[in-house]
């Protein structure tokens, strides 16, 4: 399996004029080549600018099969790392929905998880179910197979139920923990053709006793918590802390999004099963 097989078999012309980004200023390198640069450092684990200048002056090849012409320069490939966090989120769904097509999948599975860096100058005091911390929140929605299918950033104040409904794909039923469990997103649930499941929140109705647990919730729930942990751990190595800024951390956090739905999608394709262990891409 080739790293750059993977982000060619997600990124094309299609999907990114989907995007319907403008560019402003002078003509330069393509939105396209960009995003593809962009996603092959994280699937290829380079995540420093210096060898990934490095890597790309040993594979001339590879600039071509990413769609350069010539070498960026690494003010630009900085640049490119903050100036486009704004589209990935979008991006994201546009790969989720590509997702979909291919592969019927049952579940949406909403959830948040804390990016912590209290180091960072752009780093926010919130709340997760582990208590405060100071940094940032990646909230993701996923499926049974652990597939990401939406996702955006934010700072850690924001609660998790004011990004859910960004989070919603189509698919037959919807669930998520007692975050998620208020009436305007049920309704949203609902109004798509969806089925919705969430643990109960009983503050929400000013009660005390707890709901049970959907037995149907509680076997798929644990798939967006292990999506979480191969986010931060295995893709990301918690390499986020090594550059400070929102818009940075946003960028690098949302293609690891993208870069398991782009090795999905590509296993999908390949062997009929949409793995996101991307051990086997890096060994």
């Amino acid at each position: 399996m080739q790293t750059v097989d993977v982000v060619l078999g997600v990124l094309n012309k299609s999907c990114v004029a989907k995007l319907n980004f403008v560019r402003r200023g002078p003509k330069g390198y393509g939105l396209l080549a960009i995003t593809r640069l962009l996603l092959y450092s994280v699937l290829a684990e380079i995540f420093s600018t210096r060898k990934l200048k490095k890597h790309l002056l040993k594979n001339p090849s590879l600039l071509k099969k990413l769609g350069f012409t010539n070498l960026p320069d690494r003010r630009s490939i900085d640049r490119w790392q903050e100036r486009y966090e704004s589209i990935l989120d979008n991006l994201i769904k546009i790969i989720g929905d590509q997702y979909l097509q291919l592969n019927e999948s049952e579940w949406t599975l909403i959830d948040s998880t804390p990016i912590r860096d209290r180091d960072d100058p752009d780093a926010v005091k919130g709340y997760s179910s582990q208590g405060a911390f100071w940094g940032f929140k990646l909230h993701v929605s996923c499926d049974e197979f652990c597939v990401p299918l939406r996702a955006t950033f934010t700072t850690g104040n924001v609660h998790d139920s004011k990004q859910a409904t960004l989070l919603l794909a189509p698919t037959p039923k919807v669930g998520g923990d007692s975050a998620y469990d208020f009436q305007e997103l049920k309704i949203e649930v609902l109004e798509q053709g969806s089925k919705g499941y969430f643990v109960h929140n009983p503050r929400r109705e000013g009660k005390e006793k707890k709901k049970p647990t959907p037995m149907i919730l509680k076997r798929v729930r644990v798939r967006v918590e292990q999506l979480n942990s191969i986010l931060k751990e295995q893709v990301l190595q918690r390499t986020w802390t090594k550059i400070k800024g929102y818009a940075k951390k946003a960028t690098r956090c949302l293609l690891a999004v993208l870069a398991l739905q782009a090795l999905a999608i590509y296993n999908l394709k390949t062997w009929g099963y949409p793995s996101v262990r991307i051990g086997y891409l890096r060994a």
